[in-house]
């Protein structure tokens, strides 16, 4: 690999980008959800707070438990490890963090497709491809510098939104605020890797932007919506003694799902999955969660590019 061709390609890609409106109009999007997150949210946590006890949400109440172990019925107390920069006894999970949360999920996938593949197919109709394919280079370079460019752009949208809010509570003392906001940035971010490398295989396979707009629209009502549904039928026919490790395997090809359950274990509220889950928290505690989520989403970023570089060459302009 050439890493000064891949530099500079990189660049001229970013350059462009950087100049395209759509970009200046998700920063205005992005700053609008960090807003949302701190009136709405945060604000919601702060007048409503709840403390994780037992694994259950508990507001100012009194759980009598007869002189009965809660653990006999596996509910076991989730404490927060000492040292841990998230361990909050109080959860930061509710309904109205839960709204935002799924926001982001929702928004963030189709605007990466979009942007990313409306950039290629913009370049099969003007010929630029075509004049790309007479240097000798291959199509992994193009690939990889558009998903390079794609994804520091929007990293440089989401960074100014959600880590300008995350500073301010830092310097001023709020950790768990900050904390809150720095779940939610990456959230935002490997979302963004992830559907970037999605949006080149769309527009590798796709000859004009309605085909590109179709494919990236009908990607993201399976991946977002259609999915949950999928994995609730597969699993019913699965032998009880392997559900849960299905589940997780299931979990784990979805990105939009992964990151979800990821960043409700980092909100400190691993008690939604029920009594039967807790060992999300066990993962979460000891860092299984996050290596397991690093790996899935590493693995889907390099097949998707391959597949796109493959089909990119196959089909041709």
């Amino acid at each position: 690999m050439n890493p000064g061709l891949l530099y500079s390609m990189t660049k001229h890609e970013l350059r462009l980008l950087l100049r395209s409106r759509w970009l200046f109009n998700f920063m205005i999007l992005f700053f609008f959800l960090a807003v949302l997150l701190y009136l709405y949210g945060l604000q919601s946590v702060k007048s409503d707070p709840a403390e994780v006890t037992y694994g259950l949400e508990g507001v100012n109440d009194n759980i009598e438990t007869m002189g009965v172990n809660p653990e006999y019925y596996g509910l076991r107390e989730i404490k927060a490890e000492e040292g841990n920069a998230a361990g909050f006894s109080q959860s930061a999970y509710n309904r109205s963090i839960a709204m935002l949360i799924n926001l982001s999920l929702w928004m963030i996938p189709v605007i990466c497709m979009i942007l990313g593949g409306s950039s290629i197919i913009a370049d099969k109709e003007n010929g630029r491809l075509s004049l790309y394919r007479t240097y000798r280079a291959s199509s992994g370079y193009y690939l990889i510098s558009k998903f390079l460019a794609l994804v520091l752009s929007l990293f440089f949208v989401a960074g100014i939104s959600y880590g300008l809010f995350g500073l301010i509570f830092s310097l001023a003392g709020s950790s768990f605020a900050a904390h809150i906001y720095q779940v939610f940035l990456l959230v935002n971010m490997l979302l963004i890797l992830v559907f970037s490398a999605a949006s080149l295989l769309i527009g590798a396979l796709s000859k004009t932007r309605m085909q590109g707009l179709s494919a990236a629209i009908l990607l993201w009502i399976l991946m977002v919506f259609v999915y949950e549904f999928i994995i609730f039928t597969i699993i019913g026919w699965v032998p009880y003694a392997f559900k849960q490790n299905s589940l997780f395997l299931f979990i784990l090809l979805n990105p939009v799902e992964s990151v979800r359950v990821w960043s409700i274990s980092k909100l400190n509220s691993e008690y939604v999955f029920g009594p039967e889950y807790l060992i999300i928290e066990k993962w979460g505690s000891n860092g299984s969660l996050a290596i397991a989520l690093t790996v899935s989403i590493s693995l889907i970023i390099l097949i998707t590019i391959l597949s796109s570089a493959r089909f990119l060459t196959k089909r041709g302009v």
